[in-house]
């Protein structure tokens, strides 16, 4: 039955906030910022208690890209809320069929109505199930057609040497006749053109990263310059005034038995290069230059889904927390850090053998003392540890929601806004990422079983040799959560050290 505004009096609600096709090209925290305080006084009118707000950032149109939907869906199946207040209902549901139907059972199997400024869904009734279903599939179908003339009309854009991505290095985006191109940021191009000179000159790429970190050139989205970045940028035609695109082929989570997002780099053959109508920042012959002494050099990173190194996943720097990588130089594997200046690089051999090493030493101790090998099963120091997380997260949306006030109010403006914002939530993914690591070590010391242990690792050492790369990979995934790398520069090739956390379960 229909729901009148005295109806919706009392009842608690969670706020979800996202932005619709028609604003994605707007700033986000400004149109949720909107959004919430129509919705805001809304639920003022109406008598409904707001208990938490959801606001959307990501722009994926999956389910599982949308983390505040995911959280939504969780409160809402354990009875949180009377109601989810929304500006419409295609925020909620938009996207593929099949993530349209977990959202919608999910509101209708906890008897959860959505409400909207323009209606009150209550999908255990008949009609208003019928009406949302209708008004879903008119949505993706609307979203199909205009996704096809994007497409379109992006490729046309494209093969007019425009350029659409965000500006690189040593360029800034500006529009010509309300079309997106690039003009040189000279403060900018100074590096690139030195970049280019310096490799040309027989310096490495590790080389011209410390060096351009030292004359104070920061790159757009990270702290610092690293090996990749500088290989990225000789790489690039853009800096000779053309535009490339179809570099990458991106397969989906969930598409071919995919667990995961997968980027598969194409072919020099299926680029599409084209002149663009920005200004090249180095001239055509130093470019070349550059290619032909990168062609003798390098070694391309060929990301077509095959594992070629034992230990990757595995590794993490112990002093910033990255995964170490596996790279040739002259001939021989090593095992560094791809942030510059952070710890000494090892062969990759020696830390292979110190990984089998350890695990013979660990299957001796479980074969023989397997009661003092694992620790205790007592979890209360790490309960305790998720418990003042989860506070901690609760308390960082609170934050969120006050800034959204603040905005609202005018005591932020909004360049003041968005930098506390960006504080907010770097804090936030740190803390989701320390309770989930927390979470999976109270699991595994629940279920450690020596015994168990044991006769995995003796499995892995067993089949080790006879392995490939990817398994050799996976056997040892199955025995070890992960290794964190320390060595301090100029130290002996083996003063490197190594500490586990394994894999109980």
């Amino acid at each position: 039955m229909p729901l009148y505004k005295q109806e919706l009096s009392g009842l608690d609600a969670g706020l979800y906030l996202r932005k619709s096709r028609m604003e994605e090209g707007l700033d986000t925290d400004e149109v949720l910022a909107k959004h919430q305080k129509t919705l805001l006084n809304y639920a003022k009118e109406n008598g409904i208690h707001i208990i938490e707000t959801y606001p959307e950032v990501v722009s994926g149109e999956s389910l599982y890209a949308r983390p505040q939907m995911l959280r939504l869906l969780q409160d809402i199946e354990e009875g949180r809320y009377d109601c989810v207040l929304c500006m419409d209902l295609d925020r909620l549901s938009r996207g593929r069929m099949k993530d349209q139907g977990i959202i919608l059972d999910a509101f209708k199997d906890s008897e959860t109505l959505i409400v909207t400024p323009e209606k009150v869904y209550n999908l255990s009734d008949e009609i208003d199930e019928e009406y949302a279903e209708l008004k879903t599939f008119m949505s993706r179908r609307e979203y199909k057609i205009i996704n096809k003339r994007l497409r379109r009309g992006l490729q046309q854009t494209i093969e007019d040497g425009y350029y659409v991505a965000n500006a690189p290095y040593g360029y800034k985006k500006v529009n010509i006749d309300r079309k997106p191109t690039l003009e040189i940021c000279e403060s900018e191009a100074k590096f690139v053109r030195m970049m280019f000179q310096l490799y040309a000159q027989g310096y490495g790429c590790v080389s011209i990263a410390r060096h351009i970190n030292a004359l104070g050139a920061h790159p757009h989205r990270a702290a610092e310059f690293n090996r990749s970045t500088i290989s990225r940028i000789l790489h690039s035609p853009v800096y000779v005034g053309k535009i490339v695109w179809n570099q990458k082929k991106h397969i989906k989570k969930g598409v071919k038995g995919n667990d995961k997002n997968v980027v598969i780099y194409q072919p020099k053959e299926k680029w599409t290069i084209v002149d663009g109508r920005h200004p090249p920042i180095v001239d055509q012959e130093l470019f070349d230059q550059v290619q032909a002494i990168l062609d003798k050099r390098y070694i391309p990173s060929k990301n077509d889904g095959t594992v070629k190194s034992p230990l990757v996943g595995l590794v993490k720097c112990a002093n910033c927390g990255m995964n170490m990588q596996r790279l040739v130089m002259k001939g021989e594997p090593y095992l560094l850090c791809n942030k510059p200046g952070c710890c000494a690089s090892t062969k990759f051999s020696l830390v292979e053998d110190r990984v089998l090493e350890y695990l013979t030493r660990t299957l001796a101790e479980l074969t023989l003392f397997p009661a003092d090998t694992l620790a205790s099963h007592d979890t209360s120091v790490l309960e305790t540890t998720l418990d003042t997380v989860q506070k901690e997260l609760a308390s960082t949306q609170r934050q969120k929601s006050r800034l959204y006030e603040l905005l609202e109010l005018g005591e932020y403006d909004i360049p003041t806004f968005r930098e506390r914002m960006e504080v907010v939530r770097n804090k936030e993914t740190v803390l989701e990422r320390k309770a989930t690591d927390t979470l999976r070590a109270i699991q595994d010391a629940k279920a450690a079983d020596p015994a168990a242990l044991a006769e995995k690792i003796r499995y892995v050492l067993e089949n080790y040799a006879t392995s490939d790369a990817a398994q050799r990979n996976a056997l040892l995934h199955s025995v070890i959560q992960v290794i964190f790398y320390h060595k301090e520069k100029k130290t002996k090739p083996t003063a490197f050290y190594l500490d586990f956390i394994l894999s109980p379960n």
